[in-house]
């Protein structure tokens, strides 16, 4: 359960990161970057084979990958009633 929130809290800081556009030498970026991907490179994929989904200018895989991670922490949590 906790490891769900510090991957939220890794995923929240990697969106933050993007809207500052770091170089490739920043550790941070870097870091948050190699934590979650895993968790959102099997979503991109597949989005990927919507063609929808590929036309979109926008990676819509990381909102689905914060969408997928918020409701298996509430579910876990058991906050829904």
């Amino acid at each position: 359960m906790t490891l769900l929130y510090v991957l939220e809290f890794l995923m929240f800081g990697r969106a933050l990161m993007s809207w500052f556009s770091p170089d490739e030498d920043n550790k941070i970026a870097r870091f948050l970057f190699l934590v979650t991907e895993p968790f959102v490179y099997p979503i991109r994929q597949l989005l990927n084979r919507f063609e929808f989904f590929s036309s979109i200018p926008i990676d819509m895989s990381f909102l689905f990958a914060m969408i997928v991670l918020i409701l298996c922490t509430t579910l876990l949590s058991g906050t829904i009633a």
